[in-house]
């Protein structure tokens, strides 16, 4: 093989010869384009609602205090995030932000690196082994938001308030976050290990930038949520008011929805 190994011989041959054409890893931009990422929106798992992800609709998320303070991450070691066990009552979906059937995202090839420099792709990071890339498909499969122009979103906040006061007043709560809106992405993924010719297996080869990736046939499935979120409750460092002069709701500030993006995952009390 002309003083080659054999795996830069195939990669050349593959290159020269067969005209696989390169695919590549996708930028961080073109990630967040393909995958239909929106900014105003925290992605995380919640396991709990995956056969009804509307039930997340008005859900209410509590931040505690750990060590005595209010966590600045919260997908750091022994921060527990969970919803309220009591959701806000009787409010009512905006029917037309729902879609009729799945909506297809474009495929990207996904390395550590990108996995680190897109939170959406995160949770991925940990599971790369040797030189191996990722391959997604991603599907919109269920989108929700509250109707917050019908009179039944400001009476179920207000009831809510009134029948959690406790939660108000207790000190070691932090924030208090209701979910208005949600998208729910099935992440199908296939597993593409660097071409190695002492290595056995993989029926299935891709041209990733100028080198020979196989993989097997086994795909797995990966649920991601996408939440968007509203202030309830703000710690009083941050100028949380007596609850009778707190207003209904209020949008996060950039450093909040940080805080809230930091969420790896949410459980639900007893989980």
């Amino acid at each position: 093989m002309s003083g080659k190994n054999s795996t830069e011989h195939i990669n050349e041959a593959m290159n020269e010869q067969v005209t696989a054409k390169p695919e590549k890893i996708a930028t961080a931009d073109d990630a967040g384009k393909f995958i239909g990422l929106e900014s105003n929106v925290a992605y995380m798992e919640a396991e709990s609602f995956s056969g009804n992800p509307y039930s997340l609709l008005g859900t209410v998320i509590e931040i505690r205090k750990q060590g005595g303070i209010c966590p600045d991450k919260l997908n750091s070691p022994g921060v527990v995030t969970e919803f309220s066990p009591f959701k806000i009552p009787g409010i009512k979906i905006d029917e037309s932000s729902k879609i009729k059937e799945p909506n297809k995202r474009q495929s990207i090839l996904v390395n550590k690196k990108l996995s680190v420099d897109v939170s959406f792709l995160n949770y991925l990071s940990a599971q790369f082994e040797g030189e191996s890339s990722f391959s997604l498909l991603v599907f919109d499969q269920a989108n929700g938001l509250v109707d917050r122009d019908d009179q039944s979103w400001s009476d179920g906040v207000g009831n809510w308030k009134i029948q959690n006061k406790e939660l108000f007043d207790d000190d070691e709560i932090c924030y208090l976050f209701a979910v208005i809106g949600f998208v729910q992405k099935y992440v199908i993924r296939k597993t593409y290990k660097k071409f190695d010719a002492k290595a056995k297996g993989g029926a299935f080869g891709v041209n990733i930038e100028g080198s020979l990736y196989t993989s097997s046939e086994d795909y797995s499935l990966d649920i991601r949520y996408g939440l968007h979120p509203v202030i309830l409750k703000r710690p009083p460092s941050a100028g949380t008011l007596s609850l009778k002069d707190l207003p209904l709701t209020s949008l996060p500030t950039a450093k909040e929805f940080d805080l809230f993006c930091s969420i790896n995952e949410i459980k639900k009390k007893g989980d």
